[in-house]
């Protein structure tokens, strides 16, 4: 069976004459490896390296590319003896590199001698510490995932090319949201009072499986959306319970969706949650509006804050406008993370590299609690992808934090907050492509208004009896 590429070889073979045009040498791209979960035979979920994957297309574990006078060569462990017996019949070398559209395959054994005959070699840090290392042993430099990246004029080319999201990248995007959108949906129609968040979750990642998905995250299913990445699944549904659920699909190309949707357990907002639901989709609706060229980041960000303010003061949670609200920062306190990411081969693109392909030079985070979490402050281009999601969470380790009570104490109305005292959280997620003209939600067929999302709730089959019966 051939492992499964990611775009044309023909958009692969482009990408790669471009890096080795920016990059003037030799060009080594590390794969990540297996690693053992407990016995050395039974590895952890591999996910390969996302720029080993932008240029080659390979999904192969310990694979590497050599990229040198114009060719590429792949360095791949091919199959042992007697690999047929406990795998199946695996292509050899010829049949891989006419696969992937490469100049040639060779043993992975071999990558260290080829990489001898370079005196410089540029190269990437890899999440894989073994790999790391050996990238580190074979280009002479120091590598940290995430802090020591690796060849600068490497990591700009990368940055650069995969900031833009080509036609066939867009496209891979549009299907990994209409299995996304089936996810969401029969998790939406599943949920039952009395039901449990882990059959939620185990609903929401079998659909993507029964796609040909992996979930591209660890999915978020709880009742308890205060907890921004709740990594558990341990409550019971209850009665007057909102749900929410983070969670997109990933192709076999990497790449993926990050939606999310929040809903009552019952079926029917009760009028404290659907007043801060619609106050939410308000925000949502007109930071997507802003997704045009040349808008700011940040300034998208301000608006879907300016949006959540009006109504926290509408709603008697501070004494003082809108505006100050705003500009004080106390509107974090219930909405304190940014309102979004870039979105592509990984749930968080180029986020590896730190703040560099999100934070243009002249521009840092913001000290300010809650904008200090913004994750993105480009102007956007056409061919951008982005997350656009506001939320409202009631958080009780912010609100009782002496800091941000004196902070705020000559604004906030301690009594209408304590009314609002286990709520939990709302959060409204889609994926925005900058377009040259308005932008295009990709997943906005998955229910999001209060009426669509009242009517898609619990009107299928529940979870426990897709399970148990």
């Amino acid at each position: 069976m051939f492992p499964r590429g990611l775009l044309s070889k023909a958009a692969h073979k482009a990408r790669r004459e471009t890096l080795t045009q920016r990059v003037q040498r030799a060009v080594l791209l590390m794969g990540n490896g297996e690693l053992p979960r407990n016995l050395p035979m039974s590895p952890l979920p591999f996910r390969q390296d996302s720029n080993l994957l932008y240029f080659t297309g390979c999904g192969v574990p310990n694979a590497a590319a050599l990229l040198t006078d114009g060719r590429c060569e792949l360095f791949l462990p091919l199959p042992a003896e007697d690999d047929a017996l406990w795998h199946g019949v695996l292509p050899g070398a010829a049949a891989l590199a006419d696969h992937f559209g490469v100049d040639a395959v060779r043993p992975a054994h071999e990558l260290k001698a080829a990489c001898a005959k370079h005196s410089e070699l540029a190269t990437l840090a890899v999440a894989d510490p073994n790999r790391n290392a050996l990238a580190a042993q074979l280009a002479n430099t120091t590598l940290q995932f995430g802090l020591a990246h690796g060849d600068p004029d490497l990591v700009e080319s990368c940055i650069d090319l995969r900031r833009i999201k080509s036609d066939e990248e867009i496209q891979a995007h549009r299907q990994a949201a209409v299995i996304t959108t089936k996810a969401h949906c029969a998790s939406m129609g599943a949920t039952r009072v009395g039901g449990h968040e882990r059959e939620i979750a185990a609903l929401f990642d079998a659909v993507l499986a029964a796609n040909g998905c992996v979930p591209g995250y660890g999915s978020i299913v709880t009742v308890r959306g205060e907890i921004l990445h709740n990594p558990d699944y341990i409550n019971p549904l209850r009665d007057g319970d909102l749900l929410l659920l983070d969670g997109g699909a990933e192709l076999d190309s990497g790449y993926g969706c990050d939606v999310t949707r929040t809903w009552p357990v019952n079926g029917r907002f009760n009028a404290q949650q659907k007043s801060a639901y619609e106050a939410v989709l308000e925000s949502q609706k007109s930071a997507i509006a802003m997704c045009v060229p040349n808008t700011r980041y940040r300034d998208i960000h301000i608006e879907a804050a300016r949006v959540l303010s009006r109504w926290l003061v509408d709603e008697g949670f501070f004494s003082c406008s809108a505006d100050e609200v705003l500009e004080t920062g106390a509107h974090a306190l219930f909405f304190p993370h940014g309102v979004g990411h870039f979105l592509g081969l990984d749930v968080h693109d180029l986020e590896q590299f730190g703040d560099l392909p999100a934070y243009p030079a002249n521009r840092q985070r913001d000290t300010q609690f809650g904008l200090s979490y913004l994750r993105l402050d480009m102007d956007l281009e056409p061919g951008h992808l982005v997350t656009i999601e506001p939320g409202f969470y009631v958080v009780d380790a912010i609100l009782d934090d002496p800091k941000m009570r004196e902070l705020h104490r000559s604004r906030l109305v301690v009594d209408a907050i304590e009314k609002w005292r286990g709520f939990g959280g709302i959060r409204i997620e889609d994926d925005i492509l900058v377009t040259p003209t308005t932008p295009e939600n990709l997943t906005g067929h998955i229910p999001r208004e209060v009426q669509a999302v009242e009517e898609a709730t619990g009107a299928s089959q529940a979870a426990a009896e897709r399970f148990f019966t």
